[in-house]
């Protein structure tokens, strides 16, 4: 057992390795107004296609094919900025209404999700 004296000692030399400052490395840096606009994009384009897939439709269209809806939404996480905006740009294509043709757009989004996520070689087959 250690005395006393040692006891102090070592409770002296703690609190005051304890209370010497240890340095911290941050690192920072100025990004562009041109990549800070980029990121914003990609962030609305995300939370556009997000909202689409939450639809009570296309999900129960994911899943009738198979797919899981937390697997698309995570697919759609992971696409590059150019695969985003082509499906983007079909989703806003589509017609507000719940018409036959929207009922299409929403397959073909589909299709083109699943075709991302390598589930079906519609597209690559021909």
């Amino acid at each position: 057992m250690l005395s006393i004296s040692w006891r102090r000692g070592l409770t002296l030399l703690l609190v005051t390795l304890m209370s010497v400052p240890v340095p911290q490395v941050a690192q920072a840096a100025v990004i562009g107004t041109q990549a800070a606009i980029e990121f914003d994009d990609r962030t609305d384009r995300i939370a556009n296609i997000n909202s689409m897939l939450a639809r009570e439709e296309v999900r129960n269209a994911l899943v009738d094919l198979g797919v899981s809806p937390n697997d698309a939404t995570a697919r759609v996480e992971k696409m590059t900025d150019s695969e985003l905006q082509l499906l983007e740009l079909q989703l806003d294509q589509l017609p507000a209404g719940g018409s036959f043709v929207g009922v299409v757009g929403i397959v073909a989004i589909v299709l083109v999700i699943l075709e991302l996520l390598h589930v079906t070689d519609l597209f690559t087959a021909f």
